[in-house]
């Protein structure tokens, strides 16, 4: 049986390149369910089907998450719960979003931290909520692809000692006229924030060498040398 027959909804699944809307979320929807050792024979599936459609709308409009991607609150974690988060993720997943779970260990690496790290500057900046994955995933690319341009700019020790942003022959970036999208404008501000950090930790980091390259006033020279001017 194929599509909606006595008020049951059931397809065969047997052609995936030619399916509607319908059908292929019911397919995946089946698929998923049944991976957790689950019928989707049962009345559970029909409330998981329903939440799984709806996230997987949401998301296909970049619309924010109602439910938390990865905590999820209660155990056993309501059917709908279960259908919205796997559908919402179905579209982050195919859409290449990367999302990571900052509070665990899991895949650990250097650019697992650098993401994280432009995560917390989104949270704290304000440029959208924490619960779109896709505004957010824009402003962690502006954010690393910022602080990639600090490192190219001709700087001047001077600029740095004298607390401006050092500035190349032409514009870190420009941000296009006219009305941009949430995403859109999220790459931007990202752009911002994660270019100015970056010029923060350079200085922050030649200030430290500077210090460690002091020489005590009391210091005894060796005969014949003279220390440095101003020493």
């Amino acid at each position: 049986m194929s599509g909606v027959e006595k008020g049951v909804e059931s397809y065969s699944c047997s052609n995936p390149g030619k399916t509607s809307v319908l059908e292929q979320t019911w397919c995946e929807a089946k698929e998923l369910f049944e991976k957790q050792g689950l019928s989707s024979g049962s009345e559970d599936f029909l409330t998981y089907l329903q939440g799984f459609r709806e996230g997987y709308s949401q998301a296909s409009q970049a619309d924010d998450s109602k439910l938390n991607l990865f905590d999820v609150d209660s155990q056993p974690e309501p059917a709908y719960d279960m259908g919205y988060r796997a559908g919402y993720l179905a579209i982050t997943d195919a859409m290449g979003v990367i999302e990571y779970n900052c509070n665990s260990t899991d895949l650990a690496s250097e650019y697992k931290d650098r993401w994280c790290e432009a995560a917390d500057a989104y949270r704290s900046s304000g440029a959208g909520s924490v619960s779109n994955p896709f505004v957010k995933g824009q402003f962690i690319d502006g954010y690393m692809t910022g602080g990639r341009v600090a490192l190219t700019v001709p700087t001047s020790m001077e600029a740095f000692f004298g607390g401006e942003n050092p500035e190349g022959k032409q514009p870190a970036i420009v941000q296009p006229s006219g009305e941009l999208n949430n995403t859109e404008l999220a790459f931007y501000q990202g752009f911002d924030i994660g270019y100015k950090a970056m010029i923060d930790s350079i200085r922050e980091s030649i200030n430290q060498v500077m210090q460690q390259m002091q020489i005590p006033n009391n210091m005894e020279f060796p005969e014949g040398l003279m220390p440095p001017p101003g020493q």
